[in-house]
């Protein structure tokens, strides 16, 4: 995984497979960041089209959604 800032926007490459572990620890990163930060913009790159992925990637726009009025993007 590659985080990175550009353009007042979080871009996070997702090079591997997500499970559950991965998911937590990776969600609790983004929205430390987040709050740390104030980011409103944040660009998934998911380069593994593993259902897995898209599953978790949607939950965790969900609970961005729900916590940050920022925009949230899955690529």
């Amino acid at each position: 995984m590659d985080l990175y800032y550009i353009n007042e926007t979080l871009y996070i490459e997702l090079l591997n497979d997500l499970d559950f572990r991965g998911y937590q620890d990776l969600k609790k990163r983004i929205f430390r960041i987040l709050d740390d930060y104030g980011i409103e913009r944040v660009v998934v790159k998911n380069h593994h089209k593993v259902f897995h992925n898209r599953h978790f990637l949607n939950q965790m726009k969900q609970d961005y959604i729900q916590k940050y009025s920022g925009d949230f993007y899955i690529r």
